[in-house]
């Protein structure tokens, strides 16, 4: 009885904390984990779009995407990614590898070809950072919010597609 107390003592603590918890911030993870565990779980995929030194990008973060209403209507009903705008990476969607075109050499400031494909709320506009794209299960585009998102705005507009 008394190593059952302790085991009991010793893992107590490791499963309540391992549950993690989602107020301190948003559980981003990667896009390949986030295909993964969308189809694994039949649930959405939310990419958060954002570049460097960009003043909305940053006040999206500060406002919105700290606030725990946001944070828990995010971390309980999408797998979350962040992706720069201008990554250098490759990235695979509807069986078609998407890159950045501008060489390394020429720096950042080149808009990656995912980005582009996904993130415009319509043909022919122009793209707006921060940006968010929702994905079904199956890494297909749902949906697009441009621009910096108040987090009422946000709330209301996710709301909409949460099962």
């Amino acid at each position: 009885m008394r190593k059952v107390l302790i085991i009991l003592a010793i893992i107590t603590p490791l499963v309540t904390f391992c549950q993690g918890s989602y107020e301190n911030g948003i559980a981003w993870v990667s896009l390949e984990k986030a295909k993964l565990l969308a189809k694994e779980h039949n649930q959405k995929i939310l990419i958060f779009f954002y570049k460097d030194n960009c003043q909305y990008c940053e006040k999206m973060k500060k406002e919105t995407l700290s606030d725990n209403n946001v944070i828990n209507i995010i971390n309980r009903n999408f797998f979350p990614v962040q992706i720069n705008s201008r990554t250098k990476d490759t990235i695979y969607y509807n069986n078609k590898a998407y890159s950045n075109q501008q060489p390394v050499k020429d720096g950042y400031t080149w808009r990656h070809d995912f980005y582009a494909e996904v993130a415009s709320f319509q043909k022919n506009t122009k793209l707006t950072t921060p940006t968010i794209t929702l994905f079904n299960s199956n890494f297909k585009k749902i949906t697009v919010f441009p621009g910096n998102q108040p987090k009422e705005l946000l709330l209301r507009r996710l709301k909409k597609y949460i099962d």
